[in-house]
């Protein structure tokens, strides 16, 4: 059976033994980050929403982001100091080189933020972004909450920060963490301690992290198996695609004629599923795609469940809908 993701039974046991402990679990974890991905300084704070207040507060603008698989509390968090976003156009998320180049030229942007992966599906190209970013002098900013695990992605950004909220890599149900990795920016002293995590949250994400890589090349695995069966029944589909095909990624999007199709066929899918939370989303969606779809969030599944037999079950689930949508 698919199970929704949950906090690890062992991680669950830790966090609850450290409720009344004088431990150090804020340095431990910060350290075991920065082991993890480098840096000069890593803030553990209460949400991933207050990481990007804190970001938002301090970096420079005009500030770039992507026109589509960003993330929205982003934007949100820069409107709240009143900071002026741009946008740059992406192929389906994933940043075009040539585009953000051209852009660079022609406009005086001081900082990009971007996700790791372009609505959670698709690998950004961060080692182009990166020289681009130096050669512009441009602060880059990477949400790698998505790519916890993923060693390839650890040396880019002058600004790494992730959320430890549910559903993601580092699973814990709140938290989130910023790792400044170049130092070229210094936070609110007020905020980073109005906003700092206390020792459980702390002490969950010192035992979770060190699972990132397992759990993110088993999610990373588990949709690709899924994407590539979808992919060979639906080669000849005209309207139902595959965004980004060849790209490993956490969930997989399947365009649809139009967005009430594709919320048609995502409630017959869940009703199928009978899941507790729901593992199908609907575009179009900033944070997804701006296309009428329907999005699989792999992401969203227990680890426990992420098995041969269950993204098969899954597959069979999704074209019998499709088929009879």
């Amino acid at each position: 059976m698919l199970e929704f993701k949950k906090i690890s039974d062992d991680t669950l046991e830790v966090m609850k033994k450290s409720i009344g402990t004088k431990e150090d679990y804020h340095t431990l974890a910060s350290d075991k980050i920065q082991d993890l991905l480098g840096g000069e300084n890593t803030h553990i704070l209460n949400s991933a929403n207050s990481c990007l207040l804190v970001i938002a507060q301090k970096i420079e603008e005009p500030i770039l982001v992507a026109d589509q698989g960003g993330w929205k509390g982003f934007i949100k968090a820069c409107e709240i100091f009143n900071k002026n976003v741009e946008y740059v156009q992406t192929d389906d998320g994933v940043i075009n080189i040539e585009k953000l180049s051209n852009y660079f030229d022609t406009h005086e942007i001081k900082s990009l933020y971007i996700t790791s992966l372009a609505g959670y599906t698709a690998k950004q190209p961060l080692k182009e972004i990166q020289e681009l970013c130096d050669l512009h002098k441009v602060l880059l900013v990477v949400d790698i909450s998505g790519s916890v695990g993923d060693e390839e992605l650890y040396n880019y950004g002058d600004i790494q920060v992730s959320s430890t909220g549910s559903p993601k890599i580092i699973n814990i149900e709140n938290g989130g963490f910023i790792n400044d990795i170049t130092g070229r920016i210094e936070f609110d002293k007020h905020l980073l301690k109005t906003f700092k995590a206390d020792h459980i949250t702390c002490s969950g994400i010192a035992n979770e992290i060190d699972k990132a890589k397992y759990i993110e090349e088993k999610t990373v695995k588990a949709n690709m198996y899924l994407k590539n069966k979808l992919i060979k029944h639906l080669i000849n589909d005209e309207i139902h695609n595959i965004i980004h095909p060849d790209s490993p990624g956490l969930n997989t999007i399947i365009t649809m004629e139009s967005k009430s199709k594709a919320k048609r066929l995502a409630y017959n899918i869940r009703q199928k599923l009978s899941m507790k939370k729901s593992i199908v989303t609907v575009g179009p969606n900033y944070n997804r795609i701006k296309k009428a779809s329907i999005i699989i969030e792999i992401k969203n599944l227990d680890v426990d469940s992420l098995t041969k037999e269950n993204m098969d079950y899954l597959y069979n689930i999704i074209i019998e809908e499709i088929e009879n949508s």
